[in-house]
């Protein structure tokens, strides 16, 4: 939330739930391309995963409070022979979507101001990191 939501490079904490619960750490970098390799270092183990093609939304949510969302889904397929530990030999896929979402300025005439260069209200600011799909253990 906040100034941590609004850095460059953004790191979430992340809570696994499932066949694994374990958490992790993922700085956010760069929008993933296909066939590019991630590893989540967990406390259970490596879980590595192999994104496809990702898809981005934009959209103005409220007129009235300037509030904004921008999202990218990218679906995964797990690599579980470059998984180690609990997530060894794993297989499974799923999809990931990263949010981004706050209140943008307003200009002189009331509209909301959507130009690429305005900075949302830093108070407002929420980054959001969601993961799902089937996961099969070896």
């Amino acid at each position: 939330k906040g100034e941590a939501a609004m850095a460059t490079n953004p790191v979430f904490h992340l809570t696994f739930s499932g066949p694994v619960n374990t958490t992790a750490t993922f700085p956010l970098g760069t929008a993933p391309r296909k066939g590019q390799t991630h590893t989540f270092k967990t406390g259970a183990g490596d879980f590595v995963i192999v994104t496809g093609t990702s898809s981005t939304t934009q959209r103005l949510l409220s007129t009235s409070t300037c509030r904004f969302e921008f999202s990218t889904t990218v679906p995964y397929t797990v690599s579980g022979s470059r998984s180690t530990g609990q997530f060894a030999g794993a297989s499974g896929s799923g999809k990931a979507l990263v949010g981004f979402a706050g209140d943008l300025p307003k200009l002189g005439n009331g509209k909301c101001n959507t130009s690429t260069t305005a900075v949302p209200k830093v108070n407002t600011v929420v980054s959001t990191f969601k993961a799902a799909g089937p996961l099969t253990l070896k």
